[in-house]
C-alpha cells in the first residue's frame, strides 16, 4: 500500500501577506467605488471620500511589495515571478486545468503559480499607472506627458477589475482542485504539500519538495 506524508512549509513572508492583502482590499473597494463614481449615484460625495481613502491604502501596500520585487529574498523577490522553460512548460498545463475546467491534473510547484507569475508583474505596472493616474487627477492635472490621465486611468480599471474576477474565480479553482491550500496560505503563510513514499502511479505526477525549493533565491 502506497504510504503519503503531509509537509505544512513557510512559503510566503509576512510583510508580502501584508502588502497583498493592502492591495487586494483596497483594489476590491477602489473598483467598486470608481464605478459607483462611474454611474454618478446620489452617494458621489461619499464614493469619492471612499474612493481616495483607499488609493491612500494602496500605496503603501504597492510600495511595500514593490520593495520586496526588486530587495526581497525567496519567495518575495521578482526572480519567483520570472518564467523559465520548466516554469512554461507548468503554465502550459495549468493553462490545460483551466481549458478543461478542472478536469486536467495540476502540476507541483513551491511558491508563485507558474501560469499566474509572469502576470503579476504586468499587473503590478499597470497598478503603478492607475496610482500615477489616480493621484494626477487628484491634483486636477489632465495631461501627463500628452497623455490623458482619465482615460489612461479608465483603462487601468478595465484591467484590474478583469484580472481580479479572474485571480479569485483561479484561486478557489486551484484550492478546491489542488492541494496547495492557497487561501489559507496567503492567511498563514504556509502551504501543505504532499509527498509519497513510492513512485507516482501512471497518470500522476509528483516532485521532491527540495526540488521545488531550488529556484527559491535566498
Amino acid at each position: 500500500m502506497q504510504k503519503s506524508s503531509v509537509t505544512r512549509v513557510s512559503v510566503w513572508s509576512r510583510w508580502l501577506r501584508i502588502s497583498h492583502w493592502l492591495m487586494g482590499v483596497s483594489t476590491l473597494v477602489l473598483i467598486g467605488s470608481g464605478y459607483l463614481l462611474s454611474i454618478q449615484t446620489t452617494l458621489s460625495t461619499i464614493n469619492q471620500d471612499i474612493h481616495y481613502l483607499f488609493g491612500a491604502l494602496l500605496l503603501p501596500g504597492f510600495l511595500i511589495r514593490l520593495y520586496l520585487l526588486l530587495f526581497g529574498k525567496g519567495t518575495d523577490h521578482i526572480s519567483d515571478c520570472e518564467p523559465d522553460a520548466h516554469r512554461l512548460s507548468q503554465a502550459w498545463q495549468v493553462a490545460k486545468f483551466y481549458l478543461t475546467l478542472g478536469k486536467a491534473p495540476l502540476p507541483n510547484w513551491f511558491s508563485h503559480n507558474p501560469f499566474w507569475g509572469p502576470i503579476y508583474l504586468g499587473l503590478f505596472f499597470i497598478l503603478l499607472l492607475s496610482l500615477i493616474s489616480g493621484y494626477a487627477l487628484l491634483n486636477e492635472q489632465q495631461f501627463l506627458f500628452g497623455i490623458v490621465m482619465a482615460d489612461l486611468h479608465h483603462l487601468t480599471y478595465v484591467i484590474i477589475a478583469w484580472f481580479s474576477l479572474l485571480h479569485i474565480l483561479a484561486v478557489f479553482a486551484h484550492d478546491l482542485g489542488g492541494s496547495g491550500s492557497d487561501i489559507s496560505g496567503m492567511i498563514n503563510g504556509h502551504r501543505i504539500f504532499q509527498h509519497s513514499e513510492k513512485p507516482s502511479e501512471p497518470g500522476t505526477s509528483s516532485v521532491d519538495l527540495n526540488d521545488l525549493m531550488k529556484t527559491i533565491k535566498k
